[in-house]
């Protein structure tokens, strides 16, 4: 993963002086101007830091091969076929809130135009690619490309959105204005223009850089968040961290407030990870640019930021109660929430039994995450949290249950059917899913089916694990017994895709991967520990990939949800704001996939001399023309249980919570608050955001 900043902030606040060269000599070079600043913060103790604008600078100076770049850009294409609403997203349904995007169209014109040479340097030719990722609104689709990798670029100032009362149509203050808003509000002004822009308008632009479906899920994610305490970074909101860090545009933000004040802040950079030692763009771009040799370790190069951070592996291996003490491998309780009656040490669950007036018989079960089985232990160890957190509300007597899943990126969809599970232990978890049916992923389902239902080769074992091989029907009621069966196609929407599918939850279900009730995985309780009604699930739209698994299947049974925060507009606000994809494809993974069964197809003869040929060929490349920090696509669309065609991705679905609500300057600073807002507004009669009330 990119490095993490933890400093940045205190560094970029104050004054940078360059190591400026003395005497006549010629200015070095951007690049070099970096570098020897570099040296200097380090051997002095700094944290290095640099302009903004420099750092862009050094960027620009990356030449741009044409050959390698359009090459690259058609090896892209051959992980786009993989890309499951690729086609769909050119006309969307009128329910999609986010512009068509023509991702073939624009690969194509992107490819001619690297072959032309008509950008004038690498970066100028990555941030054209990454802008046309970034517009499919589509957080499994994402390419981080190598000039992208360098730097990480920061706003000293971060911003916040506060309503009067939750009600009220919010305004825009700095963090620091509104940590004193509440002792001097007299002293406080809100922000009115943003470089010369309305201040909303301004930062709906800003919002349009994140990859989040919903509109009103990008703009909270501009914000400041307690909520996103699982990535510091992120925590500061996409006008501080611009788009993960990236290049944000202006060099400098002038902000004008309502009392006529101004006030300036200027984007730094920071290295992201390694040393920074190079004379000019060129070099630059050899190192991160250039391709290494090929390789299954993904530690080889240098590896994006994502949504989750790798967890610690210092969680307990048994459901005892975690100490509220942090010890030198666990991670303090994050900040604004009261004492909880259960949590891990990575702050990957937590568990709460309220005390205050109105909200004795309300428990809160915060999932930050569902990325939680590359803990020592796995999924289970969180599982068992959730199950003693569960019984332990219960024995208290409380008859509420709010599920928080603020921020919530997903993860594992193992831990999002055993969460489901656990609430409703009479039903069977609902998940269909297609692949886009295009002729690799036909061949590759040929190779898997080819083997014995028994084998243990390892190819065919990561076949099955990664949900290739070993699938039923939605209903888990028939196991599809050949390449045929499965790979259709079927006509939707105007794609080719493949039958309806799921995977086999007796066969996935384990010891490390629980999903209580299936493959001897016994359930703890027969009946729901909770009624639907009394079941409440809030999130500020960020909730993606197998969060809302979890939240359709706890819909399905009655459950309500809350959304909190979007843009400063009354009416309605989605729930499941990220991304509805039932699974993300790694691009390493495809690559690892693709040329080992490529080997045994070969060596086995389970396809044709032909087949062989064309499988090649549209496989890509195992050293990439250019290298890239991170390349990954939605392998496949999810489908309502209530579309019985499985018709109409949930990506494009439109589907507003039961009721919404700002946030106020007391949600901000004690983020639990946000739970006695939702047990109002849902259980004591309180109102909702104007016309955002739904049945």
């Amino acid at each position: 993963m990119f490095a993490k900043h933890s400093l940045l902030l205190a560094a970029v606040g104050s004054a940078l002086v360059a190591a400026a060269p003395s005497g006549q000599r010629s200015t070095p070079a951007p690049c070099a101007q970096i570098s020897q600043q570099y040296m200097h913060d380090v051997k002095t103790g700094k944290v290095p830091a640099f302009s903004g604008a420099l750092a862009y600078e050094c960027l620009q100076s990356m030449p741009f091969d044409p050959r390698r770049g359009a090459a690259f850009v058609k090896d892209v294409k051959k992980y786009m076929q993989w890309q499951s609403n690729a086609n769909v997203l050119s006309n969307p349904p009128a329910s999609y809130l986010s512009p068509p995007v023509d991702i073939w169209g624009g690969l194509d014109y992107l490819q001619q135009q690297a072959a032309d040479n008509k950008f004038s340097n690498q970066f100028e030719f990555d941030t054209a690619l990454s802008d046309l990722f970034i517009s499919a609104k589509d957080g499994h689709l994402s390419l981080v490309p190598c000039s992208f990798m360098p730097f990480v670029f920061v706003s000293h100032e971060s911003l916040v959105s506060i309503s009067s009362d939750g009600l009220q149509l919010p305004k825009i203050y700095t963090y620091n204005d509104a940590q004193v808003l509440k002792s001097n509000p007299d002293a406080i002004s809100p922000i009115v223009t943003i470089n010369g822009k309305e201040v909303v308008s301004h930062l709906e632009g800003v919002a349009e850089t994140q990859s989040f479906q919903d509109p009103d899920a990008r703009y909270n994610n501009v914000f400041r968040s307690r909520s996103r305490f699982m990535n510091s970074e992120e925590m500061l909101g996409a006008f501080s961290y611009g788009p993960n860090g990236m290049w944000p545009g202006p060099t400098v933000y002038n902000l004008t407030y309502a009392n006529g004040t101004t006030s300036k802040s200027e984007v730094k950079a920071a290295v992201r990870s390694g040393k920074f030692k190079f004379a000019n763009g060129k070099a630059l771009y050899e190192s991160y640019c250039l391709p290494a040799p090929y390789t299954t370790d993904t530690t080889a190069k240098p590896a994006p930021s994502t949504a989750t951070p790798t967890p610690s592996s210092s969680a307990p291996a048994s459901s005892t109660p975690v100490s509220q003490s942090p010890s030198a491998t666990a991670k303090p309780a994050p900040t604004g929430y009261p004492k909880a009656a259960i949590r891990d040490d990575n702050n990957l669950i937590a568990g709460y039994l309220l005390r205050e007036p109105g909200l004795e018989d309300t428990a809160v079960l915060s999932v930050p995450t569902f990325s939680v089985s590359s803990l020592e232990g796995g999924t289970d160890v969180i599982s068992s949290l959730a199950v003693e957190f569960i019984q332990r509300a219960v024995d208290a007597g409380k008859k509420k249950m709010i599920i928080d899943l603020s921020s919530n990126p997903g993860g594992d969809v193992n831990y999002a059917f055993d969460l489901f599970k656990l609430f409703f232990p009479n039903k069977t978890p609902y998940w269909s899913s297609r692949f886009r049916a295009h002729e690799a992923f036909k061949l590759i389902e040929k190779v898997g089916y080819s083997f014995p239902h028994d084998s243990e080769n390892d190819a065919f074992e990561s076949l099955v694990e990664f949900g290739f091989y070993n699938l039923k029907t939605p209903d888990q009621n028939h196991t599809f017994e050949s390449a045929k069966e499965l790979y259709g196609p079927h006509r939707v929407l105007g794609t080719n895709m493949s039958t309806a599918n799921s995977l086999d939850l007796d066969l996935v279900s384990s010891e490390a991967k629980p999903i209580h009730g299936f493959g001897g995985i016994k359930s703890k309780w027969t009946t729901p520990p909770f009624a639907p009604e009394d079941i409440l699930i809030i999130t500020d739209g960020a909730c993606s990939s197998a969060c809302p698994t979890f939240t359709k299947m706890m819909k399905y049974e009655g459950v309500k949800t809350l959304s909190f925060g979007g843009r400063p507009q009354h009416g309605p606000m989605q729930t499941m704001g990220g991304t509805r994809g039932a699974q993300v494809l790694p691009g390493s993974t495809l690559v690892e996939i693709t040329s080992t069964l490529l080997d045994i197809a070969a060596e086995k003869e389970l396809l044709s001399k032909s087949e062989l040929q064309q499988l090649k060929a549209l496989s890509p490349a195992e050293e990439s023309p250019l290298q890239y920090g991170q390349l990954q696509v939605n392998l496949r669309d999810a489908y309502s249980k209530l579309d019985e065609d499985s018709s109409m991705p949930l990506q494009f679905v439109y589907e507003p919570a039961h009721c919404r609500l700002f946030y106020t300057l007391e949600n901000f600073l004690q983020p639990a608050t946000t739970w006695s807002a939702a047990v109002k507004a849902m259980w004591g009669g309180g109102e909702c955001v104007a016309g955002s009330r739904q049945k």
